[in-house]
């Protein structure tokens, strides 16, 4: 297999598994989620036939699993695609998922890094024998060039080779949530901490441990760090792995539950269902409005904007939603024949629900200003998407001492 797939570090064996069973975790096991393109045929070694999959009677537990007519690979494959085109590499939970290449119908050959299915990492392009292209993948996309030679020297680093042990590990895992505040709620832009201690309880040494986070009866808005690949564990050996949830606009209230699956190198997974829960709850967007805007015409004191008075203002910016706005900055914009006299922009920093904060601006307006004069406030909030321009409301000639 090795020399059918021109790998160099990392991929010289064929290995697999579906996982070992103790009293901390189930037997890892999946469903197939068929990718775009159907396998034409997967192969490991022999000739044992499947509906869509060629694998070896034999080894046929060791190394995959079969559930709903479906054999789900993890480990090292090769498989074939309708079109021509052909996947050699890892395998996680039935995904193209680690060290891998690929070969497209038009002779291109990526090898690289891959994730659920789709380049996502480090890797090179190969055309004609020829290195075309180097660098980052993100989402199936190019987005960074680095230099060929870093690239290779980053692979065979972050997938060395592996040495199976005669003894096998045993893999325990505890965790810890610590929220924000202190309870067992999440709230919208709130970040909490997992904190996952691995533990390996049995003889022999445990090696390429990854952590596969997964959310029941979820409907979506939480962000999850992939945590780091553990390289080994010895017996006896614990590590804690810190990785974040983030808590976007688009969640909802719900309680959620975090399920791990741990795979390690030569078969000794662990399928650990509802890990952990979380309560999330969901607040209303950052709703900014101007308020009490309030004028002292210092020459006169009769309660109207006059041409050629200097006009000193004071007005409330409040939050009406429930998120807290963040680094909020205020800017006054003047039209035409109205004129800044003082300042004209404003941090104010976060703003809380129902908190409101003063500006003091001041101007003076000629003649020739509309009557509605021409002054609004651009609001700008860390989310540009809240960014808004508001009317000050202020007329020339009028009583503003009312509240506006």
């Amino acid at each position: 297999f090795q020399r059918q797939v021109g790998f160099t570090q990392g991929m010289d064996e064929l290995r697999g598994k579906i996982g070992v069973a103790r009293h901390r975790g189930q037997r890892a096991d999946s469903r197939n989620v068929p990718g775009q393109v159907r396998p034409l045929s997967l192969q490991r070694a022999g000739d044992f036939s499947s509906p869509d999959y060629h694998c070896d009677s034999k080894t046929y537990t060791k190394y995959g699993s079969k559930q709903g007519g479906y054999f789900i690979k993890n480990g090292l494959y090769e498989s074939w695609f309708e079109n021509g085109e052909k996947y050699s590499g890892y395998f996680k939970r039935d995904k193209q998922h680690g060290l891998g290449k690929y070969t497209y119908d038009n002779g291109e050959i990526f090898k690289g890094e891959f994730k659920n299915n789709i380049r996502d990492g480090k890797g090179y392009i190969i055309f004609r024998r020829d290195t075309i292209k180097s660098g980052i993948w993100k989402a199936d996309k190019f987005i960074k060039k680095i230099r060929l030679k870093y690239v290779t020297r980053y692979l065979r680093a972050t997938y060395p080779s592996y040495k199976k042990t005669n003894l096998p590990p045993e893999l325990f895992v505890e965790t810890d949530l610590r929220l924000p505040k202190g309870d067992d709620t999440l709230e919208t832009n709130e970040t909490a901490e997992l904190i996952i201690r691995l533990s390996n309880i049995g003889k022999g040494k445990a090696q390429g441990i990854e952590i596969f986070l997964e959310l029941d009866n979820y409907t979506g808005g939480l962000i999850l760090d992939d945590p780091d690949i553990i390289r080994r564990l010895m017996p006896g050996e614990s590590k804690e792995i810190n990785t974040t949830i983030f808590a976007s606009d688009l969640m909802i209230t719900e309680k959620v539950l975090i399920s791990a699956y741990i795979t390690e190198y030569f078969g000794h997974d662990i399928n650990v269902p509802s890990l952990i829960s979380i309560n999330t709850k969901s607040l209303t967007s950052p709703d900014l409005v101007l308020t009490d805007i309030k004028i002292n015409d210092q020459s006169n004191n009769n309660g109207l904007i006059e041409p050629a008075e200097i006009i000193e203002a004071t007005m409330y910016v409040r939050n009406n939603g429930q998120q807290v706005a963040k680094d909020v900055n205020i800017a006054v914009l003047y039209g035409d024949f109205v004129f800044n006299t003082g300042r004209s922009t404003f941090f104010l920093g976060d703003i809380k629900q129902n908190q409101k904060k003063k500006i003091l601006f001041s101007f003076f307006a000629m003649s020739e200003a509309e009557a509605k004069l021409p002054i609004s406030f651009e609001v700008k909030e860390s989310r540009s998407r809240l960014d808004q321009i508001i009317p000050s409301g202020l007329d020339l000639n009028r009583n503003n001492k009312n509240a506006n």
